[in-house]
């Protein structure tokens, strides 16, 4: 249904400038990634970035996104891989195989649908989750005042921008690196669309 679109094509993530260890940086989401180097190009831009005059701990991170990034795609397929080799086994012309050719196709299948997706450890769940997105900036930056994402589908970086200015208004925070970071481009979020 879609005639136009806006995709960003040759994004470069240099994970040691926000000492993210290589064997990390696989399995964080590259909407985690574009977030990250915005917000160090936003630091920079305003002379805040190795400005030792700002009370770091009076700092917050309010972003706004909608269903955190692609990555979890990848994750869903890989958990539900047994699910599906399950599904062929019931098959009535699969079922008719000898036993020993069904686990031999089975071990094929799974091992070729897995061999594209990331594998799942310690990392996964953070690399994927929207609320980790404000917490990397924080943490990258070392900026200790509140640090979380909001949710607010279509309207999730207004969202953001009103928490931020409420929040200096009440005297939360004297500064707030605010905004929206989201990467929806998948196939499933174009087909749920």
């Amino acid at each position: 249904y879609s005639k136009i679109g806006a995709f960003i094509r040759e994004f470069s993530f240099d994970p040691k400038s926000f000492r993210i260890p290589p064997a990390v940086v696989k399995h964080v989401d590259p909407v985690q990634q574009i977030a990250l180097s915005s917000a160090a190009d936003a630091l920079k831009d305003a002379g805040y970035l190795n400005n030792d005059k700002v009370n770091r701990e009076r700092i917050a991170v309010i972003l706004g996104n909608s269903m955190g990034g692609e990555v979890t795609d990848d994750y869903v397929v890989r958990t539900r891989t047994p699910a599906f080799s399950q599904a062929l086994r019931v098959v009535p012309g699969f079922a008719s195989l000898p036993a020993s050719q069904q686990d031999e196709i089975v071990a094929g299948f799974e091992e070729a649908v897995k061999a594209g997706l990331p594998p799942i450890n310690e990392d996964s769940m953070p690399g994927e989750l929207s609320n980790v997105i404000a917490g990397r900036i924080a943490n990258a930056f070392d900026l200790s005042g509140a640090n979380f994402t909001v949710d607010a589908a279509c309207a999730s970086s207004m969202a953001a921008i009103q928490t931020a200015v409420k929040g200096l208004l009440d005297g939360d925070f004297d500064m707030v690196l605010t905004g929206g970071s989201d990467r929806s481009m998948s196939v499933p979020t174009y087909t749920k669309f």
